[in-house]
């Protein structure tokens, strides 16, 4: 491993401890043979930081896909942050088909997935974003020196409602403002005020001395989509079209043009197919999410922990879980059983929203009812 690697890694373990989850259903899926092999520092540092936050979770080496399983885990994070990777053309360890299936059928099985920076493509690989809403900013040059703090922000629209001088408050409207500063991944962020609103630091040394950023956005331009659903402004036509929650743009942005962070909800498919997703998905494409600077002392760095350690300990406690195991032997044709997720069973013509197990015959499946 080279001393950048080295001191990229130590940099990052240096910075103050964030809350540690020791959470043994979680898992980090890597690119290589294994965590030692890995030449790239930004995943490297990836892998440490999991390893702090989550002493007893897993790492999962390329080509160990039979892992990926709702059965033995709850969240698994995937973290590509590569130079020159090109747009669209990820590496082949995450997006061969023996990974893209597994990765689709643990969302299935109630799994969630953390995918940032780069690994935000991979929500078009698995099918769970339609191509059209693929990432549309995206970045993976080498990046230069800059002073200011890069900074998430998750008060969507707040352009909507901030002070205004005019007395006809022409663009007032509470209705297309989305504050989700009190969403779990947020917990206990330091703020930052170099913006119209308060936002969350990330990247920068804040004392006024330069640092390196690489600048890998891989991010959406809602302005750039064609929809098809209903809604306010983009932010609104974008979510209901994918079932999700825009929850942080650049820290700058203040209206509906783009967003940096979004939660894809469970959802449920066509009753014909008899399945659904109960799996949510995290996509944290920020340039700002750097794990490891080339250069420069990131004054941020506790924020990047615990946005992370918030965020993969949220999803773990999403996932869906179920205490009903698979009876061999069943006729397939048999009636359609349901179970709530304590494992009582539940009258099929009486179900309320949440989550249910199926038992039909020797198969089990998870539905989302709404």
């Amino acid at each position: 491993m080279n001393k950048l690697i080295l001191s990229s890694i130590a940099a990052l373990a240096m910075a103050s401890p964030a809350a540690v989850s020791a959470n043994p259903r979680t898992a980090i899926l890597i690119g290589y043979p294994d965590a030692a092999s890995i030449d790239n520092f930004q995943e490297a540092a990836a892998v440490q930081l999991f390893k702090e936050l989550n002493s007893d979770g897993t790492v999962i080496a390329a080509g160990e896909t039979s892992k990926i399983t709702a059965d033995n885990l709850d969240c698994v994070w995937i973290h590509i942050d590569r130079v020159g990777a090109g747009k669209g053309n990820l590496p082949a360890e995450f997006s061969n088909e023996a990974t893209i299936t597994a990765l689709k059928q643990f969302v299935t099985d109630g799994g969630c997935l953390y995918l940032s920076k780069q690994a935000t493509q991979l929500l078009t690989k698995i099918g769970r974003v339609d191509p059209k809403f693929e990432v549309n900013i995206y970045g993976d040059g080498e990046g230069g020196k800059g002073t200011d703090v890069w900074t998430v922000n998750a008060q969507i629209g707040y352009w909507f409602v901030q002070e205004q001088d005019s007395e006809t408050k022409e663009h007032y409207d509470p209705e297309q403002f989305y504050d989700h500063r009190d969403h779990p991944i947020y917990k206990d962020l330091a703020t930052n005020g170099d913006f119209a609103c308060e936002t969350f630091g990330l990247l920068g040394t804040a004392d006024g001395t330069e640092m390196h950023r690489e600048d890998h956005n891989c991010m959406w331009d809602f302005n750039a989509y064609q929809y098809t659903s209903e809604g306010k402004n983009t932010v609104e036509k974008f979510q209901n079209e994918n079932n999700a929650v825009v929850l942080g743009a650049w820290g700058h942005v203040i209206d509906h043009a783009c967003a940096g962070i979004i939660e894809f909800l469970p959802r449920e498919l066509s009753r014909a197919e008899g399945v659904a997703e109960p799996g949510r998905i995290i996509a944290n494409g920020l340039a700002a999410y750097e794990l490891s600077p080339r250069s420069g002392k990131n004054g941020s760095a506790e924020n990047i922990k615990k946005l992370t350690a918030n965020t993969i300990n949220y999803l773990a406690a999403q996932a869906a879980t179920t205490a009903v195991e698979e009876v061999a032997g069943e006729n397939a044709d048999a009636p359609r059983e349901y179970f709530n997720l304590q494992g009582l069973q539940v009258n099929a013509e009486a179900l309320t929203p949440g989550i249910y197990v199926v038992r039909q015959g020797a198969k089990t499946s998870k539905v989302v009812i709404r």
